[in-house]
């Protein structure tokens, strides 16, 4: 946001109460407003007054609308409404981001290599998703980005995007300082490219300090800026702490040509986690949302999913023990019948006599197997409550019963057509089952006491006689690895630059550092060189620690130091 012009009054909103003004701009103000309901605290855009033009107006509606298509993504700012009030105003109400922005953090204090990497990625999926959608955003830089509260960047601003495709409407602004050359031609720019260049311009300048194409000390106005653009080779950064593959990105992202740059937002962010992959540093995730792929339906899959079926109702005072028989068996209901005790939907089922009338498909084979003649006929469930009397089956018919029905020890055998059936009593076999069982525990107790009494218990082992254990690897680590000497420190803009002394060089020799301060000691990162920049703490001072680390994975003591 510039600072240039003061802002307007803050407009009266229905449901909002005024808190105070964050900033503004060259086409709106922004205020933060108590919503009402639900109870939050949201920042509200809201269109200037003495800028109410068609193209202007055309454009906040085409943000809202662009941004809500995109703010369920975790890197772009969300949007709640989008109005005009009574007055005429129109307003984005949106998520209030409580941290300083990319622009006000870079100005105080450049940024990490690590932290510049993390945010990298993290912009650029959001960048990617646009671009999926086919939105371009045009007006990608640090003020732009802004910090939620959760310590996450989030895209905002998406006041002059459009088609990728398109040109830009007559009365929209550009950022110069990181814009692409082809911005200040005339004609259409392809939109995927003017953003890959503008993230790699703010990328830069986080590190740097200053956008890319200021020079320090000199001439630094609009028409410079354009010249040095277009025909100006990318600086170096000129970090010691930012790496080679870092340099190179950045140069291809804004490679003079749109040709020459990376294709797409999601190949510049595998760039950045490459160069992550080769600092050992953790690998930022990139988060997009992948296709969905539809699935035909299978149009039996949910085929008779559910049934209705009849509820029937049991007398508690029925026969409590009375079976469950097929349903093959069709009753004729006797005369004279009465109730059944047994309600089918709400209705009592009527009585049934004491004869059961198979149906005409009662003999076929059934999974119970076949049906046999003379076989009294089960009862339906309708007649648990009448009982009946038991029917004396012939003997073919008690000779296939006594093969299934277990019955008692004590009952005499069947006499049937070959004679008396000859059983053992289930008792006694179980009986000898264990006798024998008991007998082969006995034999085994027996000849495990031989063995014990013949070859002895085993000795202890001797402490004196056995050999002396290894220690654990963690006791041993660093044991033979010498600490770094002459730790230097020489003051560098912002910070200092550190050098340190291999006092035993090996190869494959790494080092460790880590800027430390009284209450933090810092995330150690791997470094093959024998310098890093350091930049200064909350107390002016530029605090490191180092460690040598071997090929083996072995590891020195910590060489710590401030400057100055």
């Amino acid at each position: 946001m510039s600072s240039k012009r003061l802002p307007v009054a803050p407009p009266e909103i229905p449901g909002y109460t005024f808190i105070s003004v964050l900033g503004s701009g060259g086409f709106s103000d922004v205020y933060l407003y108590d919503q009402d309901r639900p109870r939050r605290k949201v920042a509200v855009k809201v269109l200037l007054a003495d800028l109410k033009t068609d193209g202007a107006r055309r454009r906040f509606e085409s943000e809202a609308n662009l941004m809500a298509q995109l703010s369920t993504h975790p890197y772009i700012v969300t949007i709640y409404q989008a109005e005009v009030t009574d007055a005429g105003h129109s307003y984005l109400a949106m998520e209030y981001c409580s941290r300083p922005s990319l622009d006000v953090r870079y100005r105080r204090a450049r940024f990490s290599v690590d932290e510049t990497l993390s945010v990298g990625i993290q912009v650029a999926s959001a960048v990617e998703t646009a671009h999926r959608a086919g939105i371009a955003h045009r007006d990608i830089k640090p003020a732009n980005i802004l910090v939620t509260d959760y310590n996450r960047p989030a895209l905002t601003d998406f006041g002059i995007s459009g088609t990728m495709d398109a040109a830009q409407d007559d009365d929209a602004g550009m950022s110069i300082p990181w814009s692409p050359p082809e911005s200040f031609t005339a004609g259409s720019t392809d939109g995927v490219k003017v953003d890959i260049w503008a993230l790699g311009a703010t990328l830069y300048t986080l590190l740097a300090g200053h956008s890319p194409f200021v020079v320090p000390g000199a001439d630094n106005s609009q028409r410079e800026l354009i010249s040095r653009i277009n025909s100006s080779p990318l600086p170096k950064l000129g970090r010691p702490d930012v790496p080679e593959a870092l340099e190179l990105v950045l140069a291809t992202a804004m490679s003079k040509s749109p040709a020459s740059r990376y294709s797409s937002a999601k190949a510049f962010a595998r760039a950045l986690m490459r160069v992550q992959t080769d600092l050992n540093l953790s690998v930022t995730p990139f988060e997009v949302q992948e296709e969905r792929v539809h699935e035909e339906v299978d149009p039996d899959t949910h085929y008779e999913a559910t049934r209705v079926r009849s509820v029937v109702s049991i007398d508690p005072d029925s026969h409590p023990s009375a079976p469950t028989f097929p349903s093959i068996f069709r009753q004729a209901p006797a005369a004279g019948a009465t109730g059944s005790g047994l309600t089918q939907n709400g209705s009592t089922l009527p009585g049934q006599g004491p004869t059961a009338v198979p149906g005409p498909d009662a003999f076929a084979d059934t999974a119970a197997g076949p049906t046999l003649p003379g076989v009294s006929t089960p009862v339906q469930p309708a007649q648990w409550a009448t009982p009946m009397p038991r029917a004396v089956a012939p003997p073919e018919a008690e000779a296939v019963l006594a093969s299934t029905v277990h019955r008692s020890d004590l009952a005499p055998p069947l006499n049937t057509a070959t004679g008396p059936e000859l059983r053992v009593p289930t008792s006694k076999k179980r009986r000898w089952l264990g006798l024998g069982a008991g007998a082969l525990l006995a034999a085994a107790v027996v000849v495990g006491i031989v063995v014990f009494v013949n070859g002895g218990a085993p000795k202890p082992a001797d402490p004196d006689v056995a050999g002396p254990s290894t220690p654990p690897p963690a006791l041993v680590v660093g044991a033979d690895v010498p600490a770094v000497t002459d730790l230097q420190g020489t003051a560098s803009d912002g910070g200092a630059i550190w050098t340190w002394t291999n006092p035993a060089p090996e190869e494959g020799d790494k080092y460790l550092w880590a800027a430390i301060s009284m209450v933090d000691s810092g995330q150690f990162k791997a470094i093959t060189e024998g310098h890093v920049f350091v930049t200064n703490n909350s107390n002016g001072e530029s605090c490191v620690s180092v460690k040598l680390v071997r090929k083996s994975g072995n590891t020195s003591a910590e060489t710590k130091k401030c400057f100055p």
